[in-house]
């Protein structure tokens, strides 16, 4: 397991590679054990992108907390991070603490999910468990968002784990993309989207799938994609294509020639 302190400072696009790629190995081997893999291998995403951007601080959401077993394995994978590269990683797990509302149409899946799924035992006791870099934020999803956007100061939204399940609650969360401030971002958000291909009934026209492909058409300058080369469990990215690297107007610390690791 890679347990030294290493000078980020230092990384150049060869030595960056070279880490990231070994890192990825021995997440893949089980052989650093920070939770689960494709949050792991997401996040060392961010911070590889984060790193060549030259950005210091970043922030890791997972929208839909439900019992906290995968925010706090997203604080394991945080803090391993932390500790290497010496990057600010927030974590932030956003949640109505009650479980899934009622649905409100086909478009929820109700024939998968009911009202009350998934519902927060204790947050009180979720919120002693993660470390001081994590918080968790409860209330309506399009509200707690915004709240989020509204508070970032300097840090950059660099992974989202997307687990709503719903279509509507899906389609409110994803405000969380929308703000005009393009450098609130990376310029390539790694997200992880839960619900999109494991039951039979699941598809385009309905749930997190539907809510992705709407928000796509609504935002041009935002735009989801799976990347399945990747090999990362339901690997997706928000392109932001409005933000100022993409454009030539900044450039990065290291280029951004970032492949699989």
């Amino acid at each position: 397991m890679i347990a030294d302190r290493i000078n980020k400072a230092e990384l150049t696009n060869e030595t960056s590679y070279a880490l990231f790629k070994r890192i990825g190995a021995q997440i893949r081997e089980g052989e650093i054990q920070i939770g689960r893999k494709h949050y792991a291998l997401s996040l060392a995403h961010s911070v590889k992108q984060a790193i060549h951007c030259g950005y210091d601080q970043i922030v890791a959401i997972e929208l839909g907390v439900g019992t906290g077993k995968g925010l706090l394995d997203l604080c394991k994978a945080a803090e391993f991070f932390r500790d290497m590269l010496e990057i600010d990683i927030q974590v932030y797990g956003l949640d109505n603490g009650t479980g899934l509302p009622q649905a409100a149409d086909y478009r929820d899946h109700p024939e998968i999910w009911q009202q009350g799924f998934y519902s927060m035992q204790n947050s009180q006791s979720l919120q002693k468990k993660l470390p001081s870099f994590a918080k968790l934020l409860l209330g309506e999803v399009g509200d707690t968002v915004m709240q989020l956007l509204n508070n970032l100061g300097n840090a950059k939204i660099a992974f989202v784990a997307l687990d709503l399940d719903y279509y509507s609650s899906t389609k409110r969360a994803l405000k969380l993309l929308t703000s005009e401030n393009a450098e609130h971002y990376l310029p390539a958000v790694p997200i992880y989207v839960d619900d999109v291909e494991i039951f039979i009934t699941l598809n385009e026209s309905c749930g997190e799938a539907a809510a992705i492909n709407e928000f796509n058409a609504q935002f041009p300058h935002r735009r989801i994609e799976p990347k399945p080369n990747f090999d990362i469990q339901r690997f997706h990215v928000c392109h932001v294509l409005d933000h100022p690297i993409r454009h030539g107007i900044v450039k990065p610390k290291i280029p951004l020639f970032i492949s699989m690791i």
